[in-house]
């Protein structure tokens, strides 16, 4: 799901306008698109519906694609040089090249979790686990095979599997997208800090030190650190907006709308 993380130029300022937005292109998807993802330098990944993984660069052109199965549960592009992808039904973890050949796969150590829902990267080596069988959060040293931390989420958390939809690491900060209640914030020892309220949050980002995601036709942005928010009104209608220095892509179910950020 940043889950996709992004670095950009433009901070420090103002979010463009909803006119400093130029329309270059429309790219038709032979498949209606459920998750989206970009690396940091601007790329653009889609997973289908039935299971493609497809990478565009940031004009809409396709650099490569993906069809195995499984496909994965939840994938990163990070910095787009090595890709990670979780495979639930086999519960393992993956690094893909740009081209999405996979270059290191790893199987997860039953001593650390009994039910894996979900696996997020945590720097060059080590993951996190959201632990579905106790409901903990793990951070494992993958080269050392040590648990860094633990906690349990809180009580009043769902317990429902289907409400987890993503799990991501940003800026020592670690986020959960709640499908009942919102984005769930944590510090980086795992323990619970705040709850932004999101309905349905299927896709949300970053950029610097703002997370945002889609609200009707804008997008907010939130201050981690102050907990300011921001809004930018989007050009069109889409189901997933994905914002980067150079590019907005407002993506449709079997399209991908490409605007240049002026």
């Amino acid at each position: 799901m940043k889950q996709f993380v992004i670095w950009v130029s433009l901070l420090g300022l103002a979010y463009p306008a909803s006119g400093q937005f130029k329309k270059i292109r429309t790219q038709e998807v032979s498949d209606s698109i459920t998750t989206v993802a970009v690396d940091r330098p601007g790329d653009l990944y889609i997973i289908t519906k039935e299971g493609q993984l497809q990478h565009f660069d940031k004009d809409g052109k396709l650099y490569s694609l993906y069809k195995k199965d499984p496909s994965p549960t939840l994938f990163d592009p990070r910095d787009g040089s090595r890709l990670f992808a979780y495979f639930r039904p086999v519960q393992q973890y993956a690094y893909m090249s740009p081209s999405f050949e996979i270059t290191q796969r790893i199987q997860l150590d039953s001593a650390f979790s009994i039910d894996p829902w979900l696996v997020c990267a945590s720097g060059d080596y080590n993951v996190w686990i959201l632990d579905a069988a106790d409901w903990s959060l793990k951070k494992i040293d993958t080269k050392k095979g040590l648990v860094l931390t633990e906690t349990v989420l809180p009580p009043a958390f769902s317990k429902l599997k289907s409400d987890y939809l993503t799990l991501r690491e940003y800026q020592g900060f670690l986020f959960i997208a709640d499908h009942s209640k919102g984005i769930h914030v944590f510090n980086s020892l795992g323990n619970h800090l705040r709850t932004i309220s999101v309905p349905l949050p299927s896709y949300f980002n970053f950029l610097g030190e703002e997370l945002y995601y889609q609200s009707g036709t804008s997008l907010i942005f939130f201050d981690l650190f102050s907990a300011e928010t921001r809004e930018l009104k989007l050009p069109e209608t889409s189901i997933f907006s994905v914002l980067t220095d150079e590019r907005l892509f407002l993506i449709k179910p079997r399209q991908i709308h490409i605007y240049e950020v002026k």
